[in-house]
């Protein structure tokens, strides 16, 4: 049955994605995006009810390095997301499944292709830690985000940075926009070297798996010739 609008009625077992339509896709997405958050949320409470918040920053950095680069390759591959400016650094953030939409309210400002800004006006990671004071916002907030966000923007182009405008803990408190960030691409900005988590994960099959074409033949990896 295409077009399913969802997936009432009887089970079918050769049931695909390609079978929903766009509106019962984009409800899927949605839900995805907000499981990495949830997948998140009960690891990481695990972790620092055993180890304590040092370790789930240190870990965090980690599955972000790890995982961020190789994502970003295969999301910009499948979606034609060409060059390597401002633009395609905040398209390829539009559609990072650590920036769930809704959930996290991310407006972009491009001043030219080197050069811009992002702001979060509502960010549901953030309200879930300010209950537990200054300490657990700084882990996210400060440790966690300076050390991951450059490998991000470094994934799309090795001279790009982030750094804050501002961000929390909020003063005063309630402030909206939670945080602003800018991006500078600029030939001065050092270059991360590949860190040895992002080459471990590159061997796993996650990361090298190949997605058969869809029912119709089209193939996962579209045949962008301006790419």
């Amino acid at each position: 049955m295409a077009d399913r609008k969802d997936y009432s009625g009887e089970f079918d077992p050769d049931f695909r994605f390609e079978d929903l339509s766009k509106e019962a896709l984009v409800r899927l997405v949605r839900e995805f995006a907000l499981i990495v958050q949830l997948l998140d949320r009960s690891a990481f409470a695990s972790i620092g009810l055993r180890y304590g918040q040092r370790a789930v920053e240190e870990i965090a950095i980690d599955e972000w390095r790890g995982a961020s680069p190789i994502y970003t390759e295969r999301i910009r591959k499948i979606m034609n997301i060409q060059g390597d400016g401002i633009t395609a650094i905040f398209k390829q953030l539009q559609l990072d499944p650590g920036f769930a939409q809704h959930y996290m309210d991310v407006e972009y400002e491009v001043v030219d292709e080197q050069h811009g800004f992002f702001q979060l006006r509502s960010c549901g990671a953030l309200l879930d830690v300010e209950p537990y004071g200054e300490r657990a916002v700084r882990g996210m907030c400060h440790t966690i985000e300076d050390g991951t966000f450059d490998t991000t923007a470094q994934a799309v182009n090795p001279k790009a940075r982030i750094r804050p405008v501002h961000r929390p803990p909020r003063a005063p408190a309630g402030r909206v926009p939670v945080c602003r960030w800018e991006v500078i691409i600029d030939d001065d900005t050092e270059v991360l070297p590949e860190a040895g988590i992002t080459e471990l994960t590159r061997g796993t099959t996650a990361a090298t798996y190949q997605f058969p074409p869809m029912r119709d033949g089209t193939p996962h990896v579209p045949d962008n010739p301006d790419a």
